[in-house]
């Protein structure tokens, strides 16, 4: 029995006091963890970090006792410790430890914004960190205001004052009058503090209106949806983005919104200055509000103008950059074009020197040519001279409407490379999904021309149907030799055939885009090439073939007519998908 109480101090020490030091101890729980599963920490001692705004803590209540009679400030994060019962937190403390201020609420473009930054060490002793401050994020997600310095602070509470000018509230910045957030960051030793602020932009000509303002954040969001840290673009997103880019050149982005004035003063001078420049630039044109909107959040642009050179985010040129100096501008971009590094990249017109793609004039107009010949061709002008001749006897009619004919091929297909030009140079974006959209369509076509010679090996009638009202139109035109008639047969003939002369369109209208002397030349060859073969044709007739001898020829030859024309399009369907035209 002397021994009892030695074994009831150890049986004491052993189980009562890991107790009283289990029951002691807190437990760090992030606010979101907290709100998430309250039900596995109801009835524990936790510490948690929580944000003071609009005179309280937003989604959890904490309890007004006598270890919280601190008056805090808005916008200031502390760190609550105490008992979790009910969706309430029991405080045993409060302490402040970071906290964000402004002069005021509601701020102008281009105001003073002064910020000042409290933190609160607990730390024995002198330390350093580092101290950031960013915010108002603009539709590319972008800050507007970013600063970072390193700080050194002691025990107690530092005070650090910053100085920034608030953004425009303009279309060239991406920004619209509303309420955004100012976020505030200090790191210690690895571990990062973070609060924010939520103050108003307004144009100074309008009224200011909660209920009108682009709320971009709101109270109930949590904190860390205020970070500054952003996850990065998925590799994915990169490659929807991804504008091609030739072997020897710099990729030049230009980024505009329509009805910026900065744009307005800038894009001549950007686009004559890659004109100077040739072949040795890939320049781009490209919306930032619409089909650009995704590249411009990829690259985080801080608002319009802005050129990025070789897609690196790093050599990106700004309206800050120059300040309204256009002078300025052309220098910096000269400087920056002539020290980027050429591209090394897989080329989509070009390939190696040994299998490379040339484009000359009399290569565009033979390509162009043999787009422009095929059965339809045939029997179509071997028809309307059939009807001609009967109806007139004239081979001069002939030879009339032939011209007319291919006028209206040549117009036609003149209007749509013009348009398509312009249609490309306002959404360069487009330009992928309509070579994609005629990589299928001509595929699809070159797939039905090889199904159609076998097809006709065994039957008479070609699977191609031609629609008896334009035969009908067709005939009525012919006997009344009506030449505004022939033109608008020639645009509507055009535009059946407009999928067997898309590819190299595309290759040729790019190369006009970016401002190539020759490439007009190319488009002149080019159309020249589809519409000769009309006139050749259409002249034979005239001056003697007979028609009759056009379309025995079609009907013997139209097998193998059918398959080149089907393998033709099959490799110009490949070719495109590689890149390669």
């Amino acid at each position: 029995m002397k021994y009892l109480p030695i074994i009831l101090v150890i049986l004491f020490v052993f189980f009562l006091i890991p107790g009283c030091l289990e029951s002691s101890a807190y437990k760090d729980v992030p606010r979101s963890q907290l709100l998430s599963d309250p039900a596995v920490f109801e009835g524990k001692k936790i510490c948690t970090d929580l944000i003071y705004e609009n005179n309280g803590f937003p989604g959890i209540n904490v309890i007004r006792n006598q270890n919280f009679t601190t008056e805090l400030k808005n916008a200031t994060l502390v760190t609550v410790c105490g008992i979790y019962r009910s969706g309430r937190i029991e405080p045993n403390s409060v302490n402040p430890v970071l906290a964000i201020a402004t002069e005021k609420n509601v701020y102008y473009s281009n105001e003073t914004l002064r910020v000042h930054i409290d933190f609160y060490s607990r730390i024995d002793g002198d330390g350093n960190g580092k101290l950031g401050v960013s915010g108002i994020r603009n539709d590319f997600d972008r800050p507007l205001i970013n600063k970072t310095q390193d700080i050194t602070f002691i025990k107690g509470i530092n005070g650090f004052d910053l100085e920034f000018t608030t953004p425009s509230c303009e279309e060239c910045s991406a920004l619209s009058p509303g309420e955004y957030a100012i976020n505030a960051t200090v790191t210690v030793s690895g571990k990062t503090f973070e609060t924010y602020k939520k103050i108003t932009l307004a144009r100074n000509d309008s009224n200011i209106s909660k209920n009108g303002s682009e709320i971009l954040q709101s109270n109930n969001t949590t904190n860390q949806q205020f970070n500054d840290t952003r996850i990065a673009l998925t590799n994915e997103t990169s490659e929807t983005n991804k504008i091609p880019q030739s072997d020897g050149t710099i990729l030049v982005e230009y980024f505009y919104i329509t009805g910026c004035q900065k744009c307005e003063q800038a894009t001549p001078v950007v686009e004559a200055l890659m004109k100077s420049y040739g072949s040795r630039v890939s320049f781009v044109k490209i919306n930032a509000k619409e089909e650009g909107r995704d590249l411009a959040i990829q690259y985080r642009i801080p608002g319009t103008p802005s050129i990025v050179i070789n897609k690196d985010s790093k050599n990106l040129i700004s309206y800050e950059s120059y300040n309204g100096d256009t002078a300025k501008l052309e220098d910096i971009l000269k400087e920056a074009i002539d020290k980027a590094p050429i591209s090394k990249k897989t080329p989509e017109i070009a390939q190696s020197d040994n299998d490379k793609l040339i484009l000359s004039v009399p290569s565009v107009f033979v390509v162009g040519f043999l787009a422009g010949f095929n059965p339809c061709l045939l029997a179509i002008l071997a028809f309307i001279a059939s009807v001609t001749l009967a109806t007139t006897g004239k081979r001069r009619n002939v030879l009339l409407i032939v011209l007319m004919f291919t006028l209206g091929i040549f117009v036609t297909y003149l209007i749509v490379g013009i348009g398509l030009l312009r249609i490309v140079d306002e959404a360069p974006g487009l330009q992928a999904g309509i070579k994609n959209f005629l990589v299928v369509v001509i595929g699809i076509l070159g797939l039905w021309h090889v199904y159609d010679a076998n097809h006709l090996r065994k039957n008479t009638e070609s699977s191609f149907y031609t629609p008896k009202a334009f035969i009908r139109l067709t005939e009525s035109v012919t006997k009344k030799v009506s030449l505004p008639a022939s033109f608008f047969m020639g645009a509507l003939f055009s535009l059946i055939k407009a999928p067997c002369v898309g590819a190299v369109y595309f290759l040729i209208l790019d190369m006009v885009r970016k401002g190539e002397g020759t490439g007009y030349l190319y488009l002149a060859a080019y159309n020249f090439g589809v519409v000769l073969p009309v006139l050749v044709l259409g002249g034979a007739i005239a001056f003697g073939l007979d028609p009759g001898k056009v379309e025995k020829f079609r009907k013997d030859k139209r097998v193998m007519m059918r398959l080149v024309t089907g393998v033709t399009l099959l490799t110009i369907a490949v070719l495109m998908y590689m890149g390669i035209i």
